[in-house]
């Protein structure tokens, strides 16, 4: 027992490396694989901690997350090995908060990341009650992520619209369509010219409901400054998820020639 208590750690830390198939047209590690990679090592703690999908599949229940703010001073590039630690914030009856910390294979700091997760019954497809799990809180390290939690994002009311059905390739583990997906839709209402001159800063998601096969949603996208779009997925009228994205102006991609 005294062993499995020691085997717990308030700080985890996982290592990657970042191959040229990872990459997006820039070069670059894309948020998307960032963000699941973000769920990736969220999971290997819970684990570790005892408070993974093993301690939850008897209990008919999972992990979804909810919301994140991720705010990144630069990407990995291609070939390079990259970290990403993260610990609990805090827990509730209903959610628990979760910080991570990017850094380059030289132990620099390249971002951060602040997530919000609930645990859902799959059977009634409702948030559970957490409170079991409390005793978690001894694991809570006294360790700040500097970068704002995940914001209120309001329904938008003005916005550009355009449609798309979810396929089969869209579809994950749970049968409900996955995370990376909306992120996916949202990126890709912006050409490879402005993706090229632009690198994403700041991106927030906020999850509403589950989307499931066959659902045809809009994406809509409006400006909120010169830098910063609101975004969100609706069906029916009934947002899926809300999303704020902020760009910054850069140099130019040049295209690698010769491959």
């Amino acid at each position: 027992m005294e062993d499995m208590e020691e085997a717990k750690q308030a700080v985890f830390e996982e290592e990657y490396f970042l191959t040229p198939a990872e990459c997006n047209p820039q070069g670059r590690m894309p948020i998307t694989l960032l963000i699941n990679r973000l769920i990736e090592v969220a999971t290997l703690h819970a684990n570790q901690l005892g408070i993974g999908f093993a301690s939850l599949v008897d209990r008919h229940e999972t992990w979804v997350l909810s919301r994140v703010a991720v705010e990144m001073g630069r990407y990995p590039r291609w070939n390079e090995r990259y970290r990403i630690a993260t610990w609990v914030n805090s827990i509730n009856r209903l959610f628990s908060e979760r910080d991570f910390e990017i850094l380059d294979g030289e132990g620099r700091v390249i971002g951060h990341a602040r997530t919000v997760w609930a645990v859902m019954n799959t059977d009634t497809r409702q948030v559970a009650d957490i409170s079991h799990m409390e005793w978690v809180r001894e694991f809570i390290p006294e360790r700040e992520c500097p970068v704002a939690k995940p914001g209120r994002l309001r329904p938008l009311t003005a916005f550009e619209s355009h449609p798309y059905r979810f396929t089969y390739c869209d579809m994950d583990f749970n049968r409900h369509v996955n995370s990376s997906r909306y992120i996916e839709l949202l990126l890709n209402q912006w050409d490879l010219a402005f993706h090229d001159s632009h690198r994403l800063t700041r991106f927030e998601i906020a999850y509403l409901r589950e989307a499931v096969y066959g659902e045809e949603v809009e994406v809509r996208i409006c400006p909120a400054d010169a830098e910063t779009y609101l975004a969100e997925l609706a069906h029916d009228g009934e947002g899926l998820c809300r999303a704020l994205l902020r760009f910054r102006e850069t140099e130019g991609y040049v295209p690698r020639v010769g491959g």
